[in-house]
């Protein structure tokens, strides 16, 4: 069996070229790469720090929009409690203008029985004044003068007292 051994020139100018690649690129590639990879990991670690900015500055806007929503539904609490009152006191007026009709109502209507019921009279009291006057000239037989016949009933009509008894004489 053969052994195979490596040569020593070969493995000289394997190991020298090796040499020569490692330098070349520690000269002109290590340090790029290093500055890539340093660049990146900065470049990471500051949007790593903005995310978490963003994320405060979020949070702090999540308060903010949480208290003014609880502010503008404490002002629409209110603007509803305003609404309910002005309904209220808006109704409280309808009522109370309907209380006022009501009774502007009613007393127009007494008034209209007060003068229907003096109109009543008047012609009860012309028409017993003409059946007075018809049972005068019937009993008497003849016709007195029409105007002082009148007058007398008339007068004997307004002197009879309300209750209906007889007048003062």
């Amino acid at each position: 069996m053969d052994l195979v051994l490596p040569k020593i020139p070969q493995l000289l100018t394997m190991a020298l070229g090796f040499g020569i690649f490692v330098w070349v690129l520690a000269k002109h590639a290590w340090g790029p790469i290093i500055d890539m990879l340093d660049e990146r990991r900065e470049k990471i670690d500051g949007d790593y720090a903005a995310a978490e900015k963003n994320l405060e500055e979020a949070d702090a806007l999540k308060g903010d929009f949480e208290s003014k929503l609880a502010d503008i539904k404490a002002i629409e609490r209110e603007k509803v409690q305003d609404a309910v009152k002005r309904g209220e006191e808006l109704a409280d007026g309808i009522v109370g203008k309907a209380r006022t009709s009501a009774e502007e109502t009613k007393q127009k209507a007494d008034q209209d029985i007060e003068l229907s019921a003096q109109k009543a009279q008047l012609e009860l009291r012309d028409s017993v004044v003409s059946m007075a006057l018809g049972a005068a000239e019937k009993v008497i037989g003849e016709r007195m003068d029409d105007d002082l016949h009148r007058k007398l009933i008339t007068d004997y009509i307004d002197n009879i007292p309300a209750s209906g008894g007889a007048p003062n004489a």
